[in-house]
């Protein structure tokens, strides 16, 4: 396959080293160069797969390539690659208008949870439900923009009266992890699945004997790997796109699914406490 014309710096210096790299780092050098515009939306995992390496020879090449790491070389990368206006949205133009704005961006969020409801396994979801619904406590970890959906994610189950939290200091969610038990459950968020906060705190609560649930877009991702259940999710984004409201729709709308099949399966019990939990709050509106 014909190399791209490098465009940009990272691309340049990945060239200009190519001579002092090992046979496998040359390897992976080269499927970058080859593929640019795709490497930007990969992680470590999918990357090493494409281009036949183990992760740590793509690790060690960023490295080498003087970048502190894996997520550092691809934010170089999109900056070489992504003009300005492409990654506020792909198809948006300075052209456009407000009419325009509001058609494309709809219609991207709309397709985007069409491609998660395809992409989503009901029999997966069904036993994500099952648990959920016998947990005597769940706690939902993230960090960054995923970190917000776990919070909202924890609010919700909290308002049908399932004992639910989601920290935002990863040292208190790992205390949490630590301390739950067999009947809980833990639900990992992370559109990479190679959050290492994330994955670390996962894998306290599994040593603890919670189950895990893991919602991620990336099948062959590390948190797939301690997830009992895995819920896949669209999100398509390069370094300069985290969290996009696309992504979290996605998000959100796994979470959404969860909340309404526990809460058919607690039937008045979720109603009850709905209630309880607006009257709770209803002294705060004018």
């Amino acid at each position: 396959m014909e190399i791209l014309q490098e465009s940009g710096k990272t691309l340049l210096h990945i060239r200009s080293h190519f001579q002092g790299l090992t046979k496998t780092e040359q390897k992976a050098a080269k499927y970058i160069m080859e593929h640019a515009p795709e490497v930007i939306y990969l992680s470590v995992t999918e990357l090493a797969s494409r281009a036949d390496v183990g992760e740590t020879t793509v690790l060690r090449l960023c490295r080498k390539l003087k970048f502190q790491g894996f997520q550092d070389f691809k934010l170089s990368l999109a900056q070489d690659l992504v003009q300005p206006m492409d990654y506020l949205h792909t198809e948006i133009t300075d052209q456009d208008d407000a009419a325009s704005l509001t058609q494309k961006l709809i219609t991207s969020h709309i397709h985007t949870l069409e491609q998660t409801r395809e992409l989503l396994n009901p029999e997966e979801l069904g036993k994500a439900v099952d648990i959920l619904y016998e947990a005597a406590d769940i706690q939902f970890f993230g960090v960054g923009s995923s970190g917000l959906t776990a919070v909202q994610a924890a609010q919700s189950f909290l308002r049908i009266g399932k004992r639910s939290g989601a920290g935002t200091d990863t040292h208190f969610q790992a205390v949490e992890a630590a301390l739950m038990t067999g009947q809980s459950v833990a639900v990992g968020i992370s559109i990479s699945g190679s959050t290492k906060d994330t994955n670390d705190n996962l894998m306290l609560a599994k040593r603890a004997g919670a189950r895990i649930i893991a919602v991620t877009s990336n099948a062959r991702s590390p948190i797939t790997k301690i997830a009992d259940i895995v819920l896949l999710m669209v999100a398509r984004e390069n370094p300069l796109q985290s969290s996009s409201l696309s992504a979290k729709i996605s998000q959100l709308s796994i979470i959404d699914l969860l909340n309404a099949g526990v809460s058919l399966r607690m039937k008045d019990q979720a109603l009850k406490y709905k209630e309880l939990t607006a009257k709770a709050t209803s002294d705060k509106l004018y």
